[in-house]
């Protein structure tokens, strides 16, 4: 087993919102997701707030991924039901061993953050 540690870069001057639910997943380049952290169950994010810088990490081994495999994060933090980041994936290739991965994030524009709501899971 290996170690990735994602450390996702907020914009400068921004400070994660003590009350915010985060959600990171990660998945292979056949779209099988690899880790996932939010959302409800097991998955749930912890609730104490988010320390900074923010780091993700998760454990990866060759039966799930191979060597040179491009992985895609995908990372979101709702305040409330409001979306704070853009809603893009960003990729990088698993280099085989414990690996270090700086995830750039972008808010989301003031008028797309108010319209984009957080999903609502189960009924």
């Amino acid at each position: 087993m290996n170690i990735i540690t994602l450390t996702l870069q907020l914009p400068a001057g921004y400070e994660l919102p003590e009350a915010g639910r985060a959600e990171i997943s990660v998945r292979n380049a056949d779209g099988v997701q690899i880790s996932t952290s939010g959302g409800q169950g097991s998955n749930m994010a912890p609730r104490e707030p988010l320390q900074q810088p923010w780091q993700y990490r998760f454990q990866i081994n060759s039966e799930r991924a191979s060597v040179g495999e491009k992985l895609s994060v995908k990372v979101q933090m709702y305040q409330g039901g409001t979306a704070l980041f853009l809603d893009t994936e960003q990729a990088f290739t698993w280099d085989g061993g414990d690996q270090h991965v700086d995830i750039p994030l972008s808010l989301a524009p003031a008028s797309l953050a108010e319209t984009v709501q957080a999903p609502v899971f189960g009924s």
